[in-house]
Protein backbone atom coordinates (compact mmCIF):
# COMPACT_ATOMS: atom_id res chain seq x y z
CA UNK A 1 0.00 0.00 0.00
CA UNK A 2 1.15 3.90 -1.00
CA UNK A 3 1.29 6.71 1.52
CA UNK A 4 -1.46 8.30 -1.00
CA UNK A 5 -3.55 5.59 -0.97
CA UNK A 6 -3.52 5.10 3.06
CA UNK A 7 -2.66 8.68 4.10
CA UNK A 8 0.02 9.97 6.29
CA UNK A 9 2.52 7.76 7.90
CA UNK A 10 2.70 7.67 11.54
CA UNK A 11 5.61 9.70 11.46
CA UNK A 12 3.78 12.60 10.61
CA UNK A 13 2.69 14.69 13.34
CA UNK A 14 -0.21 16.87 14.10
CA UNK A 15 1.92 19.99 13.12
CA UNK A 16 2.49 18.97 9.83
CA UNK A 17 -1.16 17.25 9.43
CA UNK A 18 -2.59 20.93 10.49
CA UNK A 19 -0.19 22.58 7.66
CA UNK A 20 -1.34 20.88 4.72
CA UNK A 21 -4.42 20.67 5.74
CA UNK A 22 -4.91 24.46 5.86
CA UNK A 23 -2.70 24.30 2.17
CA UNK A 24 -4.64 21.85 0.59
CA UNK A 25 -7.84 24.49 1.39
CA UNK A 26 -5.93 27.12 -0.11
CA UNK A 27 -5.12 24.68 -3.40
CA UNK A 28 -8.56 23.59 -3.61
CA UNK A 29 -10.02 27.11 -5.34
CA UNK A 30 -8.48 27.22 -8.26
CA UNK A 31 -9.17 23.81 -9.46
CA UNK A 32 -12.69 24.04 -8.89
CA UNK A 33 -12.94 26.05 -12.65
CA UNK A 34 -12.89 22.75 -14.29
CA UNK A 35 -16.44 22.55 -13.08
CA UNK A 36 -17.88 20.77 -9.85
CA UNK A 37 -19.67 17.83 -12.32
CA UNK A 38 -16.24 17.10 -13.49
CA UNK A 39 -14.64 16.50 -10.43
CA UNK A 40 -13.88 12.61 -9.59
CA UNK A 41 -12.31 11.09 -6.71
CA UNK A 42 -9.54 9.19 -6.79
CA UNK A 43 -11.58 6.03 -6.26
CA UNK A 44 -13.31 6.98 -9.61
CA UNK A 45 -9.90 8.31 -11.54
CA UNK A 46 -8.39 4.76 -10.45
CA UNK A 47 -11.39 3.09 -11.85
CA UNK A 48 -12.05 1.21 -8.46
CA UNK A 49 -8.79 0.03 -7.94
CA UNK A 50 -8.10 2.20 -5.13
CA UNK A 51 -9.58 4.50 -2.12
CA UNK A 52 -9.27 7.52 -1.70
CA UNK A 53 -6.37 8.86 0.52
CA UNK A 54 -7.79 11.21 3.37
CA UNK A 55 -5.99 14.43 2.17
CA UNK A 56 -6.96 13.62 -1.44
CA UNK A 57 -10.48 13.75 0.07
CA UNK A 58 -10.05 16.86 1.39
CA UNK A 59 -9.14 18.24 -1.38
CA UNK A 60 -11.94 16.83 -3.04
CA UNK A 61 -14.41 18.49 -0.78
CA UNK A 62 -12.28 21.85 -1.04
CA UNK A 63 -13.34 21.45 -4.80
CA UNK A 64 -16.90 20.74 -4.31
CA UNK A 65 -17.32 23.37 -2.00
CA UNK A 66 -15.57 26.25 -4.28
CA UNK A 67 -17.15 25.47 -7.25
CA UNK A 68 -20.79 25.50 -5.72
CA UNK A 69 -23.30 27.88 -4.04
CA UNK A 70 -25.13 25.53 -2.24
CA UNK A 71 -22.66 23.50 -0.82
CA UNK A 72 -21.63 24.97 3.02
CA UNK A 73 -18.14 23.21 4.28
CA UNK A 74 -17.35 22.57 7.95
CA UNK A 75 -15.12 21.08 10.50
CA UNK A 76 -17.06 19.31 13.53
CA UNK A 77 -14.12 18.10 14.89
CA UNK A 78 -10.67 16.16 15.33
CA UNK A 79 -8.99 13.08 15.70
CA UNK A 80 -6.28 12.02 18.00
CA UNK A 81 -3.66 12.95 15.18
CA UNK A 82 -5.37 15.98 14.74
CA UNK A 83 -6.78 15.14 11.35
CA UNK A 84 -9.79 17.20 10.74
CA UNK A 85 -13.23 15.85 10.52
CA UNK A 86 -15.20 17.40 7.75
CA UNK A 87 -18.96 17.89 6.82
CA UNK A 88 -20.86 19.57 4.50
CA UNK A 89 -24.45 21.18 4.44
CA UNK A 90 -26.65 21.14 1.25
CA UNK A 91 -29.99 22.90 1.41
CA UNK A 92 -32.39 25.48 -0.45
CA UNK A 93 -32.28 27.78 0.76
CA UNK A 94 -28.38 27.71 2.11
CA UNK A 95 -28.50 27.12 6.08
CA UNK A 96 -25.57 26.99 8.31
CA UNK A 97 -27.30 26.41 11.68
CA UNK A 98 -29.79 23.63 13.10
CA UNK A 99 -31.81 26.71 13.61
CA UNK A 100 -32.37 27.36 9.87
CA UNK A 101 -32.60 24.25 9.29
CA UNK A 102 -35.75 23.50 11.81
CA UNK A 103 -37.04 26.45 10.57
CA UNK A 104 -37.80 25.65 7.04
CA UNK A 105 -40.06 22.65 8.36
CA UNK A 106 -38.53 19.78 6.08
CA UNK A 107 -36.90 16.70 7.32
CA UNK A 108 -33.13 17.04 8.20
CA UNK A 109 -30.68 13.83 6.94
CA UNK A 110 -27.37 13.12 7.31
CA UNK A 111 -25.48 10.64 5.25
CA UNK A 112 -22.56 9.00 7.34
CA UNK A 113 -19.81 6.49 6.78
CA UNK A 114 -16.22 5.44 8.14
CA UNK A 115 -16.76 5.01 11.43
CA UNK A 116 -14.37 2.26 10.69
CA UNK A 117 -10.96 2.38 9.24
CA UNK A 118 -11.04 -0.72 6.88
CA UNK A 119 -14.72 -0.31 5.78
CA UNK A 120 -14.12 1.54 3.03
CA UNK A 121 -16.52 1.30 0.16
CA UNK A 122 -19.77 3.19 1.26
CA UNK A 123 -17.35 6.09 2.11
CA UNK A 124 -16.61 6.44 -1.68
CA UNK A 125 -20.17 6.21 -1.99
CA UNK A 126 -20.91 9.24 0.50
CA UNK A 127 -18.03 11.04 -1.31
CA UNK A 128 -20.27 10.86 -5.28
CA UNK A 129 -22.93 11.60 -3.45
CA UNK A 130 -21.40 14.76 -1.81
CA UNK A 131 -20.38 15.55 -6.03
CA UNK A 132 -24.18 14.77 -6.64
CA UNK A 133 -25.79 17.54 -4.38
CA UNK A 134 -23.56 19.81 -5.33
CA UNK A 135 -23.99 19.86 -8.97
CA UNK A 136 -27.44 21.48 -10.22
CA UNK A 137 -29.40 19.83 -12.28
CA UNK A 138 -28.56 16.22 -11.12
CA UNK A 139 -31.38 14.73 -9.46
CA UNK A 140 -29.99 14.33 -5.80
CA UNK A 141 -28.92 18.63 -6.15
CA UNK A 142 -32.85 18.90 -7.28
CA UNK A 143 -34.38 17.28 -3.58
CA UNK A 144 -32.56 20.27 -1.95
CA UNK A 145 -36.10 22.10 -2.19
CA UNK A 146 -37.87 19.76 0.28
CA UNK A 147 -35.07 18.36 2.18
CA UNK A 148 -31.70 19.44 4.32
CA UNK A 149 -28.94 17.15 3.57
CA UNK A 150 -25.95 17.23 6.02
CA UNK A 151 -22.78 14.60 4.54
CA UNK A 152 -20.39 12.90 7.23
CA UNK A 153 -17.75 10.97 4.84
CA UNK A 154 -15.17 9.79 7.17
CA UNK A 155 -16.01 9.86 10.91
CA UNK A 156 -12.72 7.58 11.66
CA UNK A 157 -9.46 8.91 9.33
CA UNK A 158 -6.84 7.65 11.64
CA UNK A 159 -7.85 4.06 11.67
CA UNK A 160 -8.18 4.47 7.79
CA UNK A 161 -4.82 6.05 7.32
CA UNK A 162 -3.07 3.81 9.81
CA UNK A 163 0.00 2.28 8.46
CA UNK A 164 1.00 -0.13 7.20
CA UNK A 165 -2.65 -1.26 6.97
CA UNK A 166 -6.24 0.30 8.35
CA UNK A 167 -7.56 -0.56 11.55
CA UNK A 168 -11.13 -1.04 12.49
CA UNK A 169 -10.36 1.20 15.85
CA UNK A 170 -9.05 4.59 16.13
CA UNK A 171 -5.75 5.21 16.86
CA UNK A 172 -5.80 4.08 20.40
CA UNK A 173 -7.54 0.87 18.69
CA UNK A 174 -10.95 1.81 20.07
CA UNK A 175 -13.92 0.89 17.91
CA UNK A 176 -16.15 3.67 17.52
CA UNK A 177 -19.59 2.01 16.83
CA UNK A 178 -19.17 0.85 20.33
CA UNK A 179 -18.51 4.49 22.09
CA UNK A 180 -22.18 6.26 21.35
CA UNK A 181 -23.27 6.02 25.42
CA UNK A 182 -19.79 6.12 26.65
CA UNK A 183 -18.70 8.77 24.31
CA UNK A 184 -14.98 9.37 25.51
CA UNK A 185 -12.96 9.58 21.93
CA UNK A 186 -13.18 12.22 20.24
CA UNK A 187 -14.30 11.70 16.76
CA UNK A 188 -17.95 10.24 18.49
CA UNK A 189 -17.46 12.91 20.71
CA UNK A 190 -18.08 15.67 18.33
CA UNK A 191 -19.81 13.21 15.64
CA UNK A 192 -22.79 13.67 18.26
CA UNK A 193 -21.94 16.74 19.75
CA UNK A 194 -22.08 18.74 16.93
CA UNK A 195 -23.85 17.00 14.28
CA UNK A 196 -26.45 14.64 15.92
CA UNK A 197 -27.52 16.24 18.85
CA UNK A 198 -26.95 19.63 17.43
CA UNK A 199 -28.59 19.33 14.82
CA UNK A 200 -31.58 16.86 15.32
CA UNK A 201 -32.06 15.32 12.11
CA UNK A 202 -35.33 13.22 11.86
CA UNK A 203 -32.97 10.31 9.84
CA UNK A 204 -29.05 9.04 9.75
CA UNK A 205 -27.28 6.69 8.12
CA UNK A 206 -23.90 4.85 9.24
CA UNK A 207 -22.25 3.12 6.33
CA UNK A 208 -20.21 -0.06 7.17
CA UNK A 209 -18.51 -2.92 5.22
CA UNK A 210 -20.28 -6.64 6.54
CA UNK A 211 -23.09 -8.20 5.84
CA UNK A 212 -23.66 -11.16 3.53
CA UNK A 213 -23.75 -12.59 0.07
CA UNK A 214 -25.33 -12.52 -2.37
CA UNK A 215 -26.31 -9.61 -0.81
CA UNK A 216 -24.72 -6.13 -2.31
CA UNK A 217 -25.96 -3.74 0.63
CA UNK A 218 -27.57 -5.26 4.49
CA UNK A 219 -29.49 -2.69 6.58
CA UNK A 220 -30.67 -2.90 10.01
CA UNK A 221 -32.60 0.04 12.51
CA UNK A 222 -32.71 0.34 15.90
CA UNK A 223 -33.04 -2.81 18.25
CA UNK A 224 -33.59 -2.65 21.23
CA UNK A 225 -36.67 -2.52 23.44
CA UNK A 226 -35.95 0.85 25.39
CA UNK A 227 -36.33 3.13 21.87
CA UNK A 228 -39.89 4.17 20.20
CA UNK A 229 -40.52 0.82 18.53
CA UNK A 230 -42.62 2.85 15.62
CA UNK A 231 -39.18 4.03 14.31
CA UNK A 232 -37.86 0.47 13.40
CA UNK A 233 -41.42 -0.41 12.24
CA UNK A 234 -40.98 2.89 9.78
CA UNK A 235 -37.91 1.35 8.11
CA UNK A 236 -39.55 -2.34 8.61
CA UNK A 237 -42.79 -1.15 6.20
CA UNK A 238 -41.62 1.85 4.24
CA UNK A 239 -37.84 2.20 3.94
CA UNK A 240 -36.22 -0.86 3.65
CA UNK A 241 -38.78 -1.70 0.96
CA UNK A 242 -37.95 1.35 -0.74
CA UNK A 243 -34.12 0.35 -0.87
CA UNK A 244 -35.05 -2.89 -2.44
CA UNK A 245 -36.93 -1.50 -5.18
CA UNK A 246 -34.30 0.82 -6.02
CA UNK A 247 -31.36 -1.70 -6.17
CA UNK A 248 -33.57 -4.24 -8.29
CA UNK A 249 -33.30 -1.24 -10.74
CA UNK A 250 -29.85 -2.11 -11.57
CA UNK A 251 -30.17 -6.00 -10.43
CA UNK A 252 -28.99 -5.86 -6.85
CA UNK A 253 -30.23 -7.16 -3.71
CA UNK A 254 -30.45 -6.21 -0.31
CA UNK A 255 -32.36 -7.61 2.87
CA UNK A 256 -31.09 -6.88 6.76
CA UNK A 257 -28.06 -7.27 8.39
CA UNK A 258 -26.23 -10.03 9.56
CA UNK A 259 -26.68 -13.03 7.76
CA UNK A 260 -29.30 -16.53 8.51
CA UNK A 261 -29.41 -20.67 7.82
CA UNK A 262 -32.12 -22.30 7.02
CA UNK A 263 -33.79 -22.07 9.90
CA UNK A 264 -33.75 -18.24 11.21
CA UNK A 265 -31.98 -14.54 10.03
CA UNK A 266 -30.37 -13.52 12.59
CA UNK A 267 -29.43 -9.58 12.61
CA UNK A 268 -27.19 -7.44 14.40
CA UNK A 269 -26.89 -6.43 18.49
CA UNK A 270 -28.81 -4.21 20.70
CA UNK A 271 -26.57 -2.82 22.80
CA UNK A 272 -27.38 1.12 23.07
CA UNK A 273 -23.54 2.21 22.50
CA UNK A 274 -24.24 0.82 18.81
CA UNK A 275 -24.40 3.97 16.81
CA UNK A 276 -28.10 2.93 14.88
CA UNK A 277 -29.24 1.94 18.43
CA UNK A 278 -28.07 4.82 20.03
CA UNK A 279 -30.48 6.86 17.48
CA UNK A 280 -32.92 5.21 18.65
CA UNK A 281 -32.50 6.01 22.23
CA UNK A 282 -32.12 10.00 20.86
CA UNK A 283 -35.78 9.55 18.89
CA UNK A 284 -34.27 9.55 15.35
CA UNK A 285 -34.43 7.06 13.03
CA UNK A 286 -30.63 5.37 12.87
CA UNK A 287 -30.26 3.02 9.58
CA UNK A 288 -27.41 1.09 9.50
CA UNK A 289 -26.07 0.01 6.11
CA UNK A 290 -23.53 -2.61 5.30
CA UNK A 291 -21.57 -3.50 2.11
CA UNK A 292 -20.65 -7.29 1.88
CA UNK A 293 -17.86 -8.67 0.52
CA UNK A 294 -17.61 -11.02 -2.45
CA UNK A 295 -18.34 -7.56 -4.45
CA UNK A 296 -16.08 -5.72 -7.19
CA UNK A 297 -15.47 -2.30 -5.07
CA UNK A 298 -16.99 -0.67 -8.29
CA UNK A 299 -20.41 -2.74 -7.31
CA UNK A 300 -20.25 -1.76 -4.04
CA UNK A 301 -19.81 1.71 -4.60
CA UNK A 302 -22.49 1.77 -7.18
CA UNK A 303 -24.81 -0.23 -4.53
CA UNK A 304 -24.42 2.04 -1.72
CA UNK A 305 -25.31 5.15 -4.01
CA UNK A 306 -28.39 3.62 -4.83
CA UNK A 307 -29.20 2.91 -1.32
CA UNK A 308 -28.16 6.38 -0.35
CA UNK A 309 -30.33 7.93 -2.73
CA UNK A 310 -33.23 5.45 -2.17
CA UNK A 311 -33.43 6.83 1.33
CA UNK A 312 -32.80 10.55 0.41
CA UNK A 313 -35.93 10.04 -2.40
CA UNK A 314 -38.32 8.44 -0.13
CA UNK A 315 -37.88 11.12 2.58
CA UNK A 316 -38.24 13.75 0.02
CA UNK A 317 -41.64 11.31 -0.76
CA UNK A 318 -42.93 11.23 2.72
CA UNK A 319 -41.79 13.99 4.61
CA UNK A 320 -44.58 14.20 6.99
CA UNK A 321 -44.64 10.22 7.84
CA UNK A 322 -41.04 10.81 8.78
CA UNK A 323 -41.35 13.39 10.32
CA UNK A 324 -44.10 12.68 12.45
CA UNK A 325 -42.82 9.81 13.01
CA UNK A 326 -39.69 11.32 14.97
CA UNK A 327 -42.07 13.82 16.95
CA UNK A 328 -44.43 11.58 17.93
CA UNK A 329 -41.41 9.75 19.57
CA UNK A 330 -39.87 12.92 21.21
CA UNK A 331 -43.04 13.82 22.51
CA UNK A 332 -43.96 10.75 23.87
CA UNK A 333 -40.55 10.62 25.52
CA UNK A 334 -40.97 13.83 26.72
CA UNK A 335 -44.88 12.72 28.44
CA UNK A 336 -43.66 9.03 29.36
CA UNK A 337 -41.41 11.32 32.33
CA UNK A 338 -43.16 14.34 32.90
CA UNK A 339 -46.10 12.19 34.26
CA UNK A 340 -43.94 8.66 34.68
CA UNK A 341 -45.33 5.49 33.40
CA UNK A 342 -44.57 2.39 32.11
CA UNK A 343 -41.33 1.13 32.51
CA UNK A 344 -37.02 1.47 31.63
CA UNK A 345 -35.69 -1.70 29.49
CA UNK A 346 -32.65 -2.40 30.29
CA UNK A 347 -31.52 -5.90 28.83
CA UNK A 348 -32.94 -7.06 25.28
CA UNK A 349 -33.27 -10.05 23.54
CA UNK A 350 -34.64 -10.88 19.94
CA UNK A 351 -37.29 -13.17 18.96
CA UNK A 352 -39.13 -13.86 15.65
CA UNK A 353 -40.86 -11.00 14.14
CA UNK A 354 -44.77 -11.45 13.21
CA UNK A 355 -43.95 -11.78 9.58
CA UNK A 356 -42.43 -14.33 7.69
CA UNK A 357 -38.99 -13.38 5.31
CA UNK A 358 -37.82 -14.71 2.31
CA UNK A 359 -33.89 -14.74 2.11
CA UNK A 360 -30.47 -16.19 0.35
CA UNK A 361 -28.23 -17.89 2.16
CA UNK A 362 -24.98 -19.88 0.78
CA UNK A 363 -24.69 -23.65 1.40
CA UNK A 364 -20.86 -25.62 0.46
CA UNK A 365 -17.29 -24.60 -0.15
CA UNK A 366 -15.54 -22.89 -3.23
CA UNK A 367 -16.24 -23.97 -6.04
CA UNK A 368 -19.25 -25.94 -5.06
CA UNK A 369 -20.81 -23.09 -3.04
CA UNK A 370 -24.52 -22.15 -4.11
CA UNK A 371 -27.15 -19.60 -3.28
CA UNK A 372 -30.22 -20.85 -1.50
CA UNK A 373 -33.56 -19.95 -0.84
CA UNK A 374 -34.82 -19.86 2.17
CA UNK A 375 -38.86 -18.94 2.53
CA UNK A 376 -41.37 -17.99 5.04
CA UNK A 377 -38.17 -17.83 7.21
CA UNK A 378 -37.98 -16.61 10.79
CA UNK A 379 -36.52 -13.32 11.30
CA UNK A 380 -34.99 -12.92 14.75
CA UNK A 381 -34.89 -9.21 15.43
CA UNK A 382 -38.31 -8.34 17.61
CA UNK A 383 -36.80 -6.82 20.74
CA UNK A 384 -38.27 -8.11 23.82
CA UNK A 385 -37.17 -6.59 26.97
CA UNK A 386 -35.43 -9.12 29.55
CA UNK A 387 -34.95 -6.78 32.43
CA UNK A 388 -36.94 -3.46 32.85
CA UNK A 389 -37.32 -1.10 36.47
CA UNK A 390 -40.13 1.08 36.80
CA UNK A 391 -39.31 5.25 34.76
CA UNK A 392 -39.25 7.47 37.19
CA UNK A 393 -40.25 11.30 37.42
CA UNK A 394 -36.32 11.70 38.24
CA UNK A 395 -33.04 10.77 38.79
CA UNK A 396 -31.19 12.47 42.23
CA UNK A 397 -27.08 12.09 41.63
CA UNK A 398 -24.75 12.69 44.90
CA UNK A 399 -23.52 16.31 44.93
CA UNK A 400 -20.06 15.37 43.73
CA UNK A 401 -20.88 12.94 41.44
CA UNK A 402 -18.49 15.67 38.83
CA UNK A 403 -17.64 12.82 36.31
CA UNK A 404 -21.34 11.59 35.74
CA UNK A 405 -22.76 14.66 35.12
CA UNK A 406 -19.99 15.40 32.84
CA UNK A 407 -21.49 12.41 30.60
CA UNK A 408 -24.67 13.37 30.86
CA UNK A 409 -24.00 16.92 29.42
CA UNK A 410 -22.41 15.80 26.56
CA UNK A 411 -25.46 13.71 25.17
CA UNK A 412 -27.04 17.02 26.10
CA UNK A 413 -29.16 16.22 28.63
CA UNK A 414 -30.89 18.28 30.98
CA UNK A 415 -29.28 18.70 34.68
CA UNK A 416 -30.37 20.86 37.50
CA UNK A 417 -28.64 21.60 41.20
CA UNK A 418 -30.52 21.54 44.26
CA UNK A 419 -30.63 24.58 46.17
CA UNK A 420 -32.69 23.37 49.35
CA UNK A 421 -32.55 20.45 51.20
CA UNK A 422 -35.43 18.63 50.41
CA UNK A 423 -37.51 15.66 52.14
CA UNK A 424 -38.51 13.83 49.32
CA UNK A 425 -39.50 9.43 49.35
CA UNK A 426 -37.47 8.45 46.55
CA UNK A 427 -37.21 4.44 45.27
CA UNK A 428 -33.62 3.05 46.06
CA UNK A 429 -31.87 -0.05 45.22
CA UNK A 430 -29.81 -2.13 47.62
CA UNK A 431 -26.45 -3.43 46.16
CA UNK A 432 -25.77 -7.54 46.34
CA UNK A 433 -23.10 -7.58 44.14
CA UNK A 434 -20.58 -5.49 42.43
CA UNK A 435 -18.30 -7.34 39.78
CA UNK A 436 -15.84 -6.15 37.41
CA UNK A 437 -14.60 -7.31 33.87
CA UNK A 438 -13.34 -5.73 30.84
CA UNK A 439 -15.86 -5.69 27.93
CA UNK A 440 -15.03 -5.41 24.14
CA UNK A 441 -12.41 -3.58 23.60
CA UNK A 442 -12.99 -1.75 27.09
CA UNK A 443 -10.19 -2.32 29.54
CA UNK A 444 -12.31 -2.45 32.75
CA UNK A 445 -17.02 -1.83 33.44
CA UNK A 446 -18.23 -1.61 36.73
CA UNK A 447 -21.56 -3.66 37.13
CA UNK A 448 -23.99 -3.47 39.69
CA UNK A 449 -26.03 -6.69 41.08
CA UNK A 450 -29.58 -5.14 42.63
CA UNK A 451 -30.64 -6.79 45.68
CA UNK A 452 -33.66 -4.96 46.27
CA UNK A 453 -35.81 -2.25 45.33
CA UNK A 454 -36.98 -0.02 48.45
CA UNK A 455 -39.41 2.97 49.28
CA UNK A 456 -37.74 5.42 51.95
CA UNK A 457 -37.58 8.76 53.41
CA UNK A 458 -34.63 10.93 52.71
CA UNK A 459 -33.90 14.33 52.70
CA UNK A 460 -32.12 15.53 49.97
CA UNK A 461 -28.70 17.37 50.53
CA UNK A 462 -28.17 21.29 49.10
CA UNK A 463 -26.25 20.30 45.67
CA UNK A 464 -28.20 17.46 44.78
CA UNK A 465 -27.82 16.64 40.99
CA UNK A 466 -31.30 16.54 39.59
CA UNK A 467 -32.12 14.67 36.24
CA UNK A 468 -35.53 15.27 35.05
CA UNK A 469 -37.14 12.30 32.68
CA UNK A 470 -39.31 14.44 30.85
CA UNK A 471 -36.89 15.71 28.17
CA UNK A 472 -35.89 14.76 24.73
CA UNK A 473 -32.92 12.96 25.84
CA UNK A 474 -34.99 11.09 28.27
CA UNK A 475 -34.47 7.75 27.12
CA UNK A 476 -30.27 8.12 27.32
CA UNK A 477 -30.64 9.60 30.90
CA UNK A 478 -32.27 7.04 31.89
CA UNK A 479 -30.07 4.64 30.42
CA UNK A 480 -27.31 6.13 31.82
CA UNK A 481 -28.46 6.25 35.22
CA UNK A 482 -29.91 2.98 35.97
CA UNK A 483 -27.91 0.76 38.37
CA UNK A 484 -27.79 -2.04 36.06
CA UNK A 485 -27.74 -0.34 32.85
CA UNK A 486 -24.60 -2.57 31.00
CA UNK A 487 -24.12 1.41 29.22
CA UNK A 488 -24.51 3.81 32.16
CA UNK A 489 -22.06 6.23 34.12
CA UNK A 490 -21.48 3.40 36.62
CA UNK A 491 -20.82 0.17 34.31
CA UNK A 492 -18.48 3.32 32.36
CA UNK A 493 -16.62 3.99 35.72
CA UNK A 494 -17.96 7.18 35.81
CA UNK A 495 -18.52 6.45 40.13
CA UNK A 496 -16.28 4.07 41.14
CA UNK A 497 -15.51 6.05 44.22
CA UNK A 498 -19.10 6.05 45.19
CA UNK A 499 -20.06 2.31 45.04
CA UNK A 500 -19.97 0.93 48.51
CA UNK A 501 -17.80 -2.14 47.92
CA UNK A 502 -16.40 -2.93 51.53
CA UNK A 503 -20.27 -2.65 52.47
CA UNK A 504 -21.20 -4.73 49.64
CA UNK A 505 -18.19 -7.49 50.59
CA UNK A 506 -19.40 -7.16 54.46
CA UNK A 507 -23.10 -8.22 53.07
CA UNK A 508 -21.66 -10.80 50.91
CA UNK A 509 -20.34 -12.20 54.02
CA UNK A 510 -23.42 -12.14 56.26
CA UNK A 511 -22.27 -9.03 58.01
CA UNK A 512 -24.84 -6.28 57.82
CA UNK A 513 -27.60 -5.47 55.35
CA UNK A 514 -26.94 -4.24 51.63
CA UNK A 515 -25.99 -0.97 51.17
CA UNK A 516 -28.23 1.53 49.20
CA UNK A 517 -27.26 2.43 45.05
CA UNK A 518 -26.04 5.89 45.47
CA UNK A 519 -28.26 7.16 42.65
CA UNK A 520 -32.19 7.38 43.39
CA UNK A 521 -34.97 7.46 41.87
CA UNK A 522 -38.54 10.26 42.47
CA UNK A 523 -41.06 8.41 41.02
CA UNK A 524 -43.88 11.23 41.37
CA UNK A 525 -43.85 15.18 40.12
CA UNK A 526 -42.21 16.70 43.32
CA UNK A 527 -41.75 20.39 43.50
CA UNK A 528 -38.30 21.02 44.38
CA UNK A 529 -35.76 24.57 44.63
CA UNK A 530 -33.34 23.51 41.75
CA UNK A 531 -31.68 25.85 38.61
CA UNK A 532 -30.41 24.19 35.66
CA UNK A 533 -26.51 23.61 35.04
CA UNK A 534 -25.11 25.31 31.95
CA UNK A 535 -23.85 23.41 29.62
CA UNK A 536 -26.76 20.60 28.61
CA UNK A 537 -28.64 21.05 25.95
CA UNK A 538 -27.77 23.73 24.65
Amino acid sequence: MTNELWGWPRRVGVAFASILAVATLLWAAPLASQGVHELRTQAENSGFTAFTAYDSMMTYLADLQAGSTEMRLGIYGETHLGRELPFAIFSRPAVTQPWEAWALGKPILVLAAGVHGPERTLRESVLIMTRDFATPGTPMNDLLDDLTVLVVPQINPDGFSNQPNPQRGNLWGLDLNRDYMKMEQPEIQGYLQNVILRWAPHLYIDGHNGGSYPYNINYQCPSHAAPDQRISRLCDEEIFPAIDRKLATEDYLSFYYSGGNQEAWRVGGTEPRIGRNYGGFANTVAILFESPGRQSMADGVRSGVLAYEAVVEWSRDNPELLMNTVHEARRETIALGSEPRGTVALETRYEPEDFPVTYLITQGQGADQEVVTVENGVLLKKPVATLERDRPWAYVLPRDAEAAVELLQRHSIQVERLLRPTQVTVQAYTIGNVTYAPVYNHSATTRVHVEDVITREMTLPIGSYIVRTGQMQGRVAAHLLEAESTDGVVYWNRMDAWIPKREVDRFKAGEGEAPQFPIVKIMTPTPLATRLLPGGGD
